[in-house]
């Protein structure tokens, strides 16, 4: 393989190394927001907002990468589909991590608030997300396009877990009126949650579209 061959391989490795860094620091940050939520802990919140500058700028050098590749070394086929792929699954990845900071900031908001009720769902839809994300990266670094579409099956537990937990917050707000404000921002945080679960389903298309070729809506 000559040079040139060799410095364009290592850009596309890289190019998925980068993907991976940046859902790592999306998966940190789910956690990081829900733990938040459940302890109160104002300071954590306000450290995954800081932080969400830094996915920002990794998301940028993804997408600065992509448009290098893409402009002068023209990928044909597979490698094509490659770049455009990991393009759409930064989108989702950025995507996602706004969508933890949304939950730091119910959060960083909410300050002495008391908790209105014992956050079971909530939690464990955090943890199925961060465990769907962990298996999207695995799938893209192996080009495993029957993984990424196991992964997607996850998403059914995920909805389960949503309605319970907007099930039991309506009941609560129904029954105290008074905790209405408390319990509307559970709620939006139970649907950012979910909607995780469906970027993550987006990154489970675009793998299966880099490996085969193929579009299939799998959420």
């Amino acid at each position: 393989m000559s040079p040139y061959r060799e410095r364009y391989h290592r850009k596309l490795d890289d190019l998925v190394n980068q993907t991976r860094d940046l859902a790592n620091q999306a998966s940190l940050a789910i956690d990081k927001s829900v733990t938040s939520l459940r302890e109160s802990n104002v300071e954590l919140a306000k450290e995954v907002i800081k932080n969400d500058q830094s996915v920002d700028d990794q998301s940028q050098r993804i997408e600065d990468l992509c448009m290098e590749l893409l402009a002068l070394q023209q990928p044909m086929a597979k490698d094509l589909r490659r770049v455009i792929g990991i393009l759409k699954i930064a989108i989702d990845l950025e995507r996602i991590s706004d969508l933890a900071v949304d939950v730091a900031r119910v959060t960083a908001q909410s300050k002495d608030k008391i908790q209105i009720t014992k956050l079971e769902y909530i939690p464990n839809m955090a943890e199925v997300d961060r465990k769907m994300l962990a298996q999207t990266m695995e799938a893209l670094a192996n080009g495993d396009a029957d993984l990424a579409r196991q992964v997607t099956k996850w998403d059914y537990e995920i909805d389960g877990l949503y309605v319970k937990a907007r099930d039991k917050l309506l009941k609560i707000i129904i029954e105290r009126p008074e905790v209405i404000n408390e319990g509307t921002s559970l709620l939006m945080v139970n649907r950012h949650l979910e909607r995780i679960g469906d970027h993550i389903c987006n990154i489970c298309e675009a793998i299966v579209y880099m490996v085969e070729g193929r579009r299939e809506h799998l959420n």
